[in-house]
């Protein structure tokens, strides 16, 4: 396409167009003409959520700096809303990366530079299908505005409310970082309304665990912010050790009930990586450590009498059916030692575990997660068994592998292909570490320490998302397209035989073999085009 005027020496003052989905905006001059397109082209189900990309330019500054919308209409006059706002860059190692969805719709734009605008449609599930139509007005405090089409098209099927989607999806939150940049108390009710927003768009993704620490650092200090124990271990004068659950029942109920987690409470861990618990000794009034022997009397002689207290209270909290002990990355002889001293003092209790690889104790895990490069192991036979058992089969990423990922710095469509490799290969979700450890200043840069940069956190301070968190919920509900069509084939011989072949592509496409290529973006727009023609198939 053409842009009229397009280039940093042209006599237009103000310029925007929109920009195919996964490109990232060059801080400075005018983004490239190959990056162009002539509308804002969106599409879903009604219940989906669709976002794109406006890039807007000047050779001349440009203060209050606008971009709106009236929404979207279809040919009756129904009007659905369109949220606009300004997309903000971060330093992923040493370059300026647009990542930021703010909660502003202007700024100051200065002169020779360009900013990226996010525009994003919450399809009502009430919205009748068809292709609505509307505008994104740029303007700014002189010149005249510039004007960038929006068109949607709705599809008649509907996605669940996220309550009810079926992915497992596991992104481990962070608590203390929220309390930390705030400057609030933790597990002060100011500090619970801050965390409100944030953990409801994780919600609203489809998570279905509760991240909590049964023990002080159970990572041993790999995040920026400190992991303090949701559960305090205090060692009574008499030498009897107690536990306060006060902080940890908070949490949980939070979770569950203003937020709407309800999958499973993920309770970190018996096998930390430091192998050490901290406690404190009224004695003293110090805190002091107790050494973790896996195979060792000691071992079960301290976790027998946390885990008979643990579970009773639990029981009493009506959670006993929920709650998951994670023992991550650890060997095979220790998750044995553990499992042993769980199957004599809380055998309802399950284990959740993320693995680099599986082991001779996958099969005892009741949701594991191996990295990446090992999903195909628990595929096939073994995963139908665990399925028939109820069990959970997940998979994730790290700081490992470079690609496909969610850093900073990885491309947009490897956020969305990540999804889909799980619903391609029938595994039931997706793990990733960390949803918000934030580093000192994210608004800075998004490195940590050795890890990658965007390795800690998926959205930002204030409850603020990324496009890379945007392109991870949208492969989610390509995973929900992906189920509904499933079970509609069971229902519908004329729905069969078209998602035998939508499986049968998507297995072609998302393999371990292909995630570490270079086709992630083509793969995805490969199949959300199967989707789509298997959706209009099977109606």
């Amino acid at each position: 396409m053409e842009i009229k005027g397009y280039g940093p020496d042209a006599a237009l003052s103000l310029q925007a167009a929109a920009v195919k989905d996964y490109d990232r905006i060059p801080y400075n001059g005018a983004p490239g003409q190959e990056m162009l397109q002539d509308a804002v082209r969106l599409s879903g189900w009604r219940g989906e959520r669709a976002g794109g990309q406006i890039a807007v330019w000047s050779s001349q500054a440009q203060p209050q700096l606008s971009a709106s919308c009236a929404g979207v209409k279809n040919a009756a006059g129904q009007i659905i809303p369109v949220r606009t706002a300004m997309i903000r860059y971060t330093r992923g190692g040493n370059r300026l990366i647009s990542d930021i969805i703010g909660s502003e719709n202007s700024c100051d734009l200065q002169a020779g530079g360009v900013r990226p605008v996010w525009v994003e449609v919450n399809i009502p599930p009430s919205a009748k299908p068809g292709v609505y139509k509307g505008k994104v007005v740029v303007s700014a405090e002189s010149g005249s505005p510039v004007s960038v089409p929006v068109i949607l098209e709705v599809a008649p099927e509907s996605l669940p409310a996220p309550a009810h989607w079926q992915v497992h999806l596991d992104l481990w939150q962070h608590p203390q970082a929220v309390a930390r940049w705030h400057d609030v108390e933790p597990w002060s009710p100011e500090h619970f309304a801050l965390m409100k927003p944030v953990m409801k768009r994780l919600a609203d993704a489809g998570q279905k665990a509760i991240t909590c620490s049964l023990i002080d650092e159970a990572w041993n200090a790999q995040t920026y912010d400190w992991f303090p124990p949701m559960i305090e271990w205090v060692k009574g004068k008499n030498g009897t050790m107690r536990w306060n659950y006060a902080n940890f029942d908070k949490w949980v109920s939070f979770m569950m009930n203003e937020v709407g987690v309800k999958g499973q409470i993920s309770c970190y861990t018996m096998i930390p990586w430091n192998m050490k618990i901290r406690y404190l000794d009224e004695a003293t009034g110090k805190y002091k450590f107790l050494d973790l022997k896996p195979n060792d009397p000691s071992y079960e002689a301290i976790w027998g009498p946390f885990l008979t207290d643990f579970r009773k209270h639990v029981k009493s909290k009506g959670w006993l059916g929920k709650t998951c002990i994670g023992l991550d990355e650890r060997p095979d002889a220790m998750v044995r030692a553990a499992k042993n001293v769980l199957d004599k003092y809380a055998p309802e209790f399950k284990i959740v575990s993320a693995v680099n690889r599986p082991t001779a104790m996958t099969r005892d895990v009741y949701d594991v997660s191996p990295v990446i490069d090992h999903a195909g192991t628990v595929t096939g036979d073994l995963l139908a068994q665990r399925k028939k058992e109820g069990k959970k089969t997940t998979f994730y990423v790290c700081v490992h592998p470079k690609k496909p990922n969610t850093f900073t710095i990885s491309p947009l469509a490897e956020a969305e292909w990540l999804p889909l490799f799980a619903a391609a290969n029938h595994l039931d979700g997706f793990l990733r570490w960390a949803y918000n450890s934030w580093n000192r200043n994210p608004f800075e840069k998004t490195d940590f320490g050795n890890w990658p940069a965007g390795d800690c956190y998926l959205v930002y301070p204030g409850n603020l998302s990324s496009l890379r968190f945007e392109k991870l919920r949208d492969g989610l509900e390509e995973f929900e397209k992906v189920n509904i069509l499933r079970a509609r084939a069971a229902k519908n011989p004329k729905a069969k035989a078209a998602v035998a072949r939508m499986d049968e592509e998507l297995s072609k496409l998302f393999t371990v073999e292909k995630s570490r290529g270079d086709s992630h973006e083509e793969d995805v727009w490969k199949a959300r085009e199967i989707i789509r023609k298997t959706t209009e198939i099977s109606r």
